[in-house]
C-alpha cells in the first residue's frame, strides 16, 4: 500500500502540516504540565507539527523554560518579546512566524483543552476555513462570566460582521485565513474580530473551558476593558453613530427645554424676578451636556488614535530574541 506520510511524521520540517501558536506570559507553573499535554495531543496527529510559542516579556522563568523545552524536543519554537506587547499581539507575532498549513491559536495557560484542539485539526479539512472554540461553561467567578456574557452580546449587536458569542481566540485556520490576518498589518490586532471579518465555512465547536492549571488570571479588570474598547472600535463604527444619536437628541431635549422655559417667562412670568428658582436644574443641565461632550470627545478620541498608531508606523511587536536565532530581529 503506497503511504505518503513520512516515516517519522513527527520529526521537524520546514514544510509542516500544522503549527500552533502558544501566547504566554508569566507560565512558569503550568508551562511544562501543558506542554508535555500539548506534544502527546499532536503526535496523535501522525504528522509534522511545529509548537511556535510567543514570550511576551515574562519576569520570571518562562523564557528559560522555553529554552530547555526547545532543546528537549525540536518541534519546539519560541520568540521572546522586546516587553509586554499584549495578548493579541504575541498572537499576531506567532501567526507571522507560523509555517504550518493549517494554524491552530491556545492559550498557554492549560483552561482550553488540548484534545479539542487536536479534534479541530482532523475536522477541518476539506470542509472548513475555520473552526473556532466557544465556551458553554467558563470555570471562572461569576463577575468575570457577567462582563464576558454582556461584552460578547454588546459585540455582536453592534458590529455588521457576525462574531459567535463566546467564542474566544481558541480556533484552527487555514492557512489563507491567517495570510490575511497577516496582510491586513493592523497595529492593533483583534484576532477573533478579522477571523469572523474573512467569513468563509467557520464552524463552531462547543467545550467547557477548565480551571487554570495553576498562578494566576494575566488579565486584569482594566486590562479586560481595555480588550473590549479594542475589540468594539476595530470592528464597528456604531460608537460613533452612537455619538451623533446622543449628541443630537441631548441639543434637541436642552433646546425644548430652553423654549419651554421662554414661554413660561413671557405668558406666565414664572419664574419671577425676585425668586431664584431653577438653578438645580440648570447646573444638572450644564453638567449633563458637558459631561456628554467629554464622553464624545473620548469615543472620537479612541478612533483617531487607531489613525495615529498606524500613521506612525510602528512595528507591531519586536522580538528580542528566539530559540531558531540570537539575532534580534525588528518585526511588523
Amino acid at each position: 500500500m503506497n503511504n505518503n506520510c513520512q516515516e517519522n511524521p513527527t520529526q521537524p520540517t520546514d514544510n509542516p502540516e500544522y503549527s500552533v501558536v502558544i501566547p504566554v506570559y508569566n507560565e512558569e507553573q503550568v508551562l511544562p504540565l501543558f506542554t508535555s499535554n500539548l506534544i502527546s495531543a499532536m503526535d496523535g496527529l501522525r504528522k509534522g507539527y511545529e509548537l511556535v510559542f510567543v514570550d511576551d516579556g515574562s519576569t520570571d522563568k518562562t523564557w528559560q523554560i522555553l529554552n530547555e523545552l526547545s532543546k528537549s524536543n525540536p518541534n519546539i519554537i519560541a520568540y521572546r518579546l522586546s516587553r509586554n506587547f499584549g495578548h493579541q499581539k504575541a498572537i499576531y507575532a506567532g501567526l507571522q512566524h507560523a509555517k504550518g498549513r493549517t494554524v491552530g491559536i491556545i492559550d498557554g495557560d492549560g483552561q482550553d483543552p488540548v484534545e479539542v484542539l487536536v479534534d479541530m485539526f482532523n475536522c477541518i479539512e476539506p470542509n472548513y476555513d475555520v473552526i473556532f472554540g466557544v465556551r458553554k461553561k467558563r470555570k471562572e467567578g461569576p463577575f468575570k462570566r457577567f462582563c464576558y456574557f454582556l461584552f460578547y452580546r454588546f459585540l455582536n449587536r453592534i458590529t455588521k460582521i457576525d462574531i459567535p458569542l463566546d467564542s474566544g481566540d481558541f480556533s484552527v485556520m487555514d492557512r489563507e485565513v491567517v495570510q490575511f490576518i497577516i496582510n491586513v498589518n493592523d497595529p492593533n490586532p483583534f484576532i477573533r474580530g478579522l477571523r469572523s471579518w474573512y467569513g468563509g465555512k467557520q464552524k463552531a465547536y462547543e467545550y467547557e473551558r477548565d480551571a487554570r492549571q495553576g498562578g494566576e488570571s494575566k488579565y486584569s479588570f482594566l486590562q479586560l476593558l481595555d480588550l473590549a474598547i479594542n475589540g468594539v472600535t476595530s470592528c464597528s463604527k456604531w460608537p460613533l453613530r452612537f455619538a451623533v444619536y446622543l449628541g443630537g437628541g441631548v441639543s434637541l431635549a436642552t433646546l425644548l427645554y430652553s423654549m419651554i422655559t421662554v414661554l413660561l417667562k413671557i405668558f406666565f412670568d414664572y419664574p419671577s424676578d425676585n425668586f431664584s428658582i431653577g438653578w438645580t436644574s440648570l447646573i444638572a443641565i450644564i453638567g449633563l451636556v458637558g459631561g456628554m461632550n467629554i464622553f464624545l470627545i473620548g469615543v472620537i478620541g479612541e478612533y483617531l488614535s487607531h489613525v495615529f498608531d498606524a500613521t506612525m508606523k510602528h512595528p507591531t511587536f519586536i522580538i528580542k530574541e528566539s530559540t531558531v536565532s540570537k539575532n534580534n530581529k525588528l518585526d511588523k
